[in-house]
């Protein structure tokens, strides 16, 4: 990596103007009276918020509502929490924005122990981990970190050998975390999710995983099976022990061997659904899919932005965040919209003002210390509030002005910044990520917001151009860049 400082650009002046990108939203509030021309419709996604239920943007009341949390019956949403990916059943009214659930599934991906924890080497806001074999990635600001018996779990404190449950989706091979608990100190079950395969025909079988680790599994006398037996070919959740962590991390003694759907709709066929995550691609089998579900497209699918269609036909649209609706017909959502929901801005600064219409609907403005220039943001039911000091459900009314607020944000068509996640924050200094406005001897903007350039300043990945989207990092507040870094 090359390092230069201020004094090498001594002249320099360069311009560019700030680039469109792809998405939409809007910040009206959802305190809108619910229509009665509700659409039956299944949503998968991650809870972003409480005060009923919000999962894609919309805001479902949970009053007659019925649980299954990790195979058990809840009474209500306090089994619940930010972050886990959850199937709701129910309707969605016209305004679409509101809702009502008639039933609330959650299943964890995998549980188990914390191995090879290591930051990132490119991010320090990024820990990746394996768990039985799978891979993990955990983000500071888009994972929400729980713990059972241990109040002070989080992103800084998470550790080698915790006993962890994690939610999320599988971007590749990588299980993507939005959710990451710590169980309790008493907890020695695991749980992991596969296909059956060479099965002994009597106790021993091994269990392929999604990224096609393997685990080898042992059923326990008395275990709970299905009631046709284990097969080959079967995806099935395993539960159980580890007898020997140290020596056989991946041998498990299974208590339970419980049927599985292959992915999170299960038996609602002909049901209109909608999905929010990472669109994947598998070379194999030529198929795209979202939160493990299959899409079909056809030539009456609307693409937003219309190039996302390019993307699907020459496969570059793989790893893209977008917002799927389609009808659900023998095990394949048929594609009716999917819309690109990219992030690719940043902000770490100051609360200025709030301007709120309700708890999850408003305009957050953000300052950076001395820095010159002000962000606004607008907060919607999608964004994900998360703080890891919180007891109680996180929103607009918690904040505080000069509150330490990291948002991962994107420019709508409609010129306006949207929060997809905040983030509290308690730390010193100021970061703002997104495409250079100017850069000067004396100065650099990004997004509005200028920071001065001096000796000091380092330079990784050399001098940003027009189109070069950077991170600019002022560590003290005295609104002077200490770093700039060109990012991807």
């Amino acid at each position: 990596m090359r390092f230069i400082t201020a004094k090498q650009i001594v002249g320099l002046s360069l311009a560019a103007a700030l680039a469109g990108c792809g998405g939409s939203g809007d910040s009206t509030s959802n305190n809108q009276p619910p229509s009665s021309a509700a659409t039956p419709q299944t949503t998968v996604g991650q809870i972003t918020g409480f005060g009923s239920v919000y999962v894609n943007g919309v805001e479902f009341d949970t009053s007659g509502s019925a649980y299954d949390v990790d195979d058990s019956i809840a009474s209500d949403d306090s089994a619940l929490a930010v972050g886990m990916v959850v199937k709701v059943q129910g309707s969605v009214n016209a305004d679409g924005r509101t809702g009502s659930a008639d039933s609330i599934s959650y299943d964890d991906d995998i549980e188990g122990i914390v191995q090879g924890l290591a930051e990132d080497v490119n991010d320090p806001n990024i820990k990746l981990f394996t768990v039985m074999g799978v891979s993990v990635q955990a983000d500071r600001n888009g994972t929400n970190f729980e713990g059972e018996d241990d109040p002070m779990f989080s992103f800084d404190t998470i550790m080698e050998g915790d006993n962890v449950e994690v939610s999320g989706e599988f971007s590749g091979d990588v299980l993507i975390a939005s959710y990451v608990e710590k169980q309790d100190a008493d907890d020695d079950e695991f749980e992991a999710k596969g296909t059956v395969d060479q099965f002994n025909g009597s106790d021993q079988f091994v269990l392929i995983l999604v990224n096609d680790s393997t685990l080898d599994v042992t059923v326990a006398a008395g275990a709970e099976i299905p009631s046709t037996g284990v097969v080959d070919g079967q995806f099935v959740e395993v539960e159980g022990t580890i007898p020997d962590p140290a020596n056989s991390p991946d041998s498990i003694l299974a208590t339970k061997v419980e049927l599985e759907d292959h992915d999170r709709i299960g038996d609602s066929d002909d049901d209109e659904v909608e999905v929010k995550g990472t669109l994947n691609y598998d070379l194999d089998t030529g198929t795209w899919s979202v939160m493990g579900i299959e899409l079909a497209f056809n030539d009456n699918t609307e693409y937003s932005p219309e190039t996302l269609a390019d993307g699907i036909a020459d496969q570059s649209a793989a790893g893209t965040y977008v917002e799927v609706e389609g009808q659900y017909v023998d095990e394949v959502l048929q594609v009716h919209e999917m819309e690109l929901e990219e992030d690719d801005l940043e902000f770490k600064g100051d609360v200025e003002s709030i301007s709120a219409t309700d708890a999850r609907d408003g305009t957050i403005t953000l300052s950076f210390g001395l820095a010159t220039g002000t962000v606004e943001v607008q907060v919607t039911p999608d964004t994900m509030f998360l703080d890891d000091e919180s007891v109680n459900h996180y929103d607009l009314t918690s904040i505080m002005m000069d509150d330490k607020l990291e948002i991962k944000a994107r420019l709508a068509d409609d010129g306006l910044f949207y929060a997809s996640s905040l983030h509290a924050e308690d730390d010193l200094g100021y970061e703002i990520e997104g495409p250079l406005g100017s850069i000067s001897d004396v100065s650099i903007s990004v997004l509005g917001v200028e920071f001065m350039i001096d000796m000091n300043t380092m330079f990784e990945n050399g001098i940003p151009g027009p189109e070069d989207y950077v991170e600019v990092e002022d560590d003290d507040g005295d609104g002077v860049a200490d770093y700039v870094e060109i990012e991807d």
